[in-house]
């Protein structure tokens, strides 16, 4: 295996993103959100010295997602030193015996939900080792885990339903909500799900080991001591219910303004007091209702949680300090890989338009596959669905369609372009350099990136190619 192989190629894409500067002149817009643009473009050569300043501004920007990374590789440490832990992973394990099939379809259609319904993409993370535990104790390679994990989640983006977090940014430049369209979108969901899964169950049969994969790494030590289990479970499944209710887009459901219970719990938790004084407020500072969590509630439910285990499962202070911290040092190579994807993101955001434009102008109009080609080179370099989509669905409606609102296009139209951006850009996650989640999850694995597209490409091109067909049939049918 080589090494850092990761790294290398997240500074190749810098380097690509740098020669390109050279090369294509960028667009700027003056005022976004008032459509007032200009079209006239010089290149912005990047240096090397703009190149460490970016890397800078992408750890002060985005480093809630690289501690949260070292948090759940802390929540893990602390977890792979409580006995009981290794006899779930063997029970789990054994009870799928056989039919270890109905255990990854259980987790993909369960993580590939919760992706797209409740805008746990990341959250999702914090789950993920322990998924990856059980299907190496099964006996499976690491390509296989990937799949489950990375696939299930990628499919919960392409196919986002109630995900406001995923699709707020073509949501606010097509001037429509994350749930309209809502059975074209399962649609979507549907396919994705069906296509992972007939992959993962191919390859994992054809790379099925006799014997489990017993690496420290990622599999605790078993244990002689009889310790029950129970405690373990149901803080992991409080843990999953908390965060999911957190995550969950409540203002989406039940029509004009949505669900408001999770603020008036919210407002009863902050106003309960003790003789006047609001304990609390006081004591936790909450500040975002369910519905508005961050990654730092996320966080702070995780360090929460893995000191009830050590409580209960009586881990002295010094010791929860010392597993927590060499779970945190495991997981800084995902963390610092997760951060520096988004140098490129950052680096590249001048030239989005400039290099969409050509694409844009081979029909000049709405068209299903010059749409879903732009979307799918800007998705390689911006990453998520809110960096690259707003800036370039902005310069295709002021300067291309020459419309000054998006309330001026058909409904249809606004369909047809939200469904094209949000199931392009999933799809793409799943290779993409400036993919969070599959760089946090090959980077824990040390999977190198030649290996792992080694094994997915068919997946990825099933993928597109079945979406763009369906794409297609909705574009003529609506």
């Amino acid at each position: 295996m080589k090494k850092h192989n990761l790294f290398k190629v997240v500074m190749i894409s810098i380097a690509i993103v740098m020669l390109l500067s050279w090369v294509v002149p960028a667009i700027y817009y003056s005022n976004y959100s008032g459509w007032v643009g200009t079209t006239d473009a010089a290149k912005v050569e990047i240096g090397l010295l703009e190149v460490v300043n970016n890397c800078f501004a992408a750890v002060w920007n985005f480093a809630d997602i690289g501690i949260f990374i070292l948090i759940i590789g802390g929540f893990y440490g602390v977890l792979h030193k409580v006995s009981g832990y290794r006899n779930l992973l063997d029970s789990i394990a054994n009870g799928f015996k056989n039919r270890e099939w109905i255990f990854m379809t259980i987790i993909v259609v369960a993580f590939a939900l919760l992706s797209s319904m409740a805008g746990l993409s990341i959250p999702l993370l914090a789950l993920v080792p322990f998924v990856i535990s059980v299907i190496l104790l099964m006996g499976y390679d690491k390509i296989t885990a990937a799949m489950v994990t990375v696939g299930s989640i990628v499919v919960g983006l392409m196919g986002s339903v109630f995900n406001s977090s995923n699709t707020e940014a073509i949501d606010q430049m097509l001037l429509t909500t994350a749930d309209k369209d809502v059975l074209l979108k399962i649609l979507l969901l549907v396919v994705g799900i069906v296509l992972l899964l007939f992959n993962v169950i191919i390859y994992s049969r054809k790379h099925k080991n006799n014997k489990p994969v017993e690496d420290s790494s990622y599999i605790p030590e078993k244990s002689s001591k009889k310790v029950k289990v129970w405690p373990i479970v149901v803080i992991f499944d409080i843990t999953l219910i908390i965060l999911t209710l957190g995550f969950i887009s409540w203002e989406l459901f039940a029509g004009e303004g949505g669900i408001t219970w999770a603020q008036n719990v919210l407002d009863a938790i902050n106003e309960f007091d003790v003789f006047g004084f609001k304990v609390f407020e006081a004591l936790f500072g909450f500040t975002n209702a369910f519905g508005n969590w961050t990654l730092v509630e996320a966080s702070f439910v995780l360090v929460l949680s893995s000191g009830l285990l050590a409580f209960v499962y009586k881990m002295n202070f010094n010791d929860y300090l010392t597993n927590f911290m060499n779970g945190a040092k495991r997981a800084i190579k995902p963390a610092v890989l997760v951060v520096m994807s988004y140098v490129i993101m950052m680096l590249s955001s001048n030239i989005w338009c400039s290099i969409a434009k050509p694409l844009f102008e081979i029909t000049g109009n709405i068209n299903v596959f010059t749409m879903i080609l732009v979307a799918l080179v800007i998705s390689l370099i911006s990453g998520s669905l809110s960096n690259g989509a707003y800036l370039v669905l902005a310069y295709f409606l002021f300067f291309i369609l020459k419309v000054n609102d998006a309330s001026t296009l058909a409904a249809a139209d606004i369909t047809l372009i939200s469904l094209i951006w949000q199931s392009i850009n999933g799809i793409v996650m799943l290779i993409a350099p400036t993919s969070v989640v599959m760089l946090a999850i090959l980077g824990y694995l040390h999977i190198p990136y030649g290996k792992w597209l080694k094994s997915i490409w068919l997946l990825f091109f099933e993928l597109l190619a079945v979406t763009s067909i369906v794409l297609t049939i909705i574009s003529i049918t609506i």
